[in-house]
């Protein structure tokens, strides 16, 4: 299995015995291998991809963050709305920052999305288009180990958004790299039908999938937009993305 996979079983179940500090995530650990001045791992590949021998001493070491006497799980959250803030900033016209919730077991961001055509509902079998949708962005207790959940307060007629909860599922495999830029992105260009997930287990509203592949796609309906949202400034003649995997100012 991959390293991060390893850790991140590793960390749960110390996180569920209270042996590990909450929020701590692999995005956070390091792998050495090889003394002192070891060779520090890539946790997206196995042991032996790069090269490790069974029985071979390696250390796992934690990266802290600046100031890092509070707690991992916040300073994440803190950094969450901060690139929210930037985010907004970027599409005024398209994202509005509602509120943020905090609780024991739950840390909530409220966002609405203008201007993001989504299917209301079916008239016939003609979309009823909404282009303002209210979602919630739920933070759990383990989070980043588990991922960032997606709510939205509209009916929204999607495969992959559940009638009865507004559930969104975002993640066809979560990890805890994501963070709230990619859920948005996601939310917005599957409203857009842009991205549909017709995999058993994503699969949260049979009938939105049969208008899709029987009507919406054959008749060219969907995607009702091919405009994302923007994921990176310009400063200095320089590019700097949002994304987590590239450069951040």
């Amino acid at each position: 299995e991959p390293i991060e996979q390893v850790l991140h079983d590793i960390l749960v179940e110390l996180s569920e015995r209270g042996h590990m500090m909450r929020g701590l995530s692999t995005g956070d650990l390091k792998v050495v291998w090889g003394g002192r001045q070891g060779k520090e791992l890539d946790l997206s590949r196995t042991l032996p991809e790069q090269g490790v021998q069974p029985n071979e001493v390696l250390r796992v070491l934690v990266e802290m963050y600046e100031g890092g006497a509070g707690s991992l799980r916040a300073d994440r959250l803190d950094r969450e709305w901060r690139l929210l803030e930037r985010f907004q900033a970027l599409n005024p016209d398209k994202v509005e920052i509602l509120q943020r919730q905090s609780g024991p077991d739950e840390e909530v961001f409220h966002v609405r999305l203008l201007n993001s055509p989504g299917i209301e509902a079916l008239s016939g079998a003609q979309p009823v288009i909404r282009d303002r949708h209210t979602l919630r962005f739920c933070y759990p207790r383990f989070y980043p180990e588990m991922p960032i959940e997606c709510y939205i307060q509209e009916p929204l007629f999607h495969p992959n958004v559940k009638p009865e909860t507004g559930f969104v599922c975002l993640w066809e495999e979560a990890s805890s790299r994501h963070n709230l830029i990619q859920a948005i992105s996601r939310a917005q260009a599957m409203a857009a039908y842009r991205m549909v997930n017709l995999g058993g287990p994503h699969m949260m509203n049979r009938p939105a999938a049969e208008w899709y592949e029987q009507i919406g796609r054959p008749q060219q309906l969907v995607p009702l937009s091919w405009e994302d949202l923007k994921v990176y400034e310009v400063r200095d003649s320089r590019v700097s993305w949002l994304e987590p995997g590239r450069s951040l100012a």
